[in-house]
């Protein structure tokens, strides 16, 4: 299972890498679409720091006012942050439950497992308004399928 959490989150990195070329191939990205690329880059900041224990007191805007330059550096960032994350995983580590607040100080508690598949579906879903945003700018709509990441990475064939 630990090796199937690594091979989704780098799909999400080819996905999101891919929307990340597609709006500086653009003239001018549409300022919503680089605001949702800021709060994805967000998300996988702030669920690894929740996983990590680490001090969450810098973590209390969601929609960070990141330029696309920074965004990309910052995702770079986060990308080796969490293979390294990934790497020393546990499976026993994947039933392990976190506690953790919001941006609005309310507390949860949930599995790592939970966490991990959250932040994959998270990035899925803003994509989704990516690809809206990115095509009606004119700009050039990647496709993102997980289908087409396993053939990009020699994990599946046409016969």
């Amino acid at each position: 299972m630990i090796e199937q959490f690594k091979k989704n989150f780098e799909y999400d990195y080819w996905a999101n890498d891919k929307f990340t070329k597609a709006l500086f191939e653009m003239a001018q990205p549409p300022e919503k679409a680089v605001k949702i690329l800021a709060h994805i880059i967000f998300a996988w900041d702030v669920w690894l720091a929740r996983l990590m224990k680490e001090d969450l007191s810098g973590y209390t805007n969601p929609n960070p006012p990141y330029s696309l330059e920074e965004s990309r550096q910052k995702f770079d960032q986060l990308h080796e942050k969490w293979k390294n994350y990934l790497a020393k995983l546990k499976p026993e580590t994947l039933t392990e439950r976190i506690t953790y607040s919001n941006t609005q100080g309310k507390r949860f508690e949930q599995s790592v497992q939970n966490v991990l598949v959250h932040v994959v579906n998270h990035s899925h879903y803003h994509r989704g308004q990516l690809a809206v945003l990115v095509s009606q700018a004119g700009g050039n709509r990647p496709n993102t399928d997980y289908s087409g990441y396993t053939f990009e990475i020699g994990d599946a064939k046409a016969l």
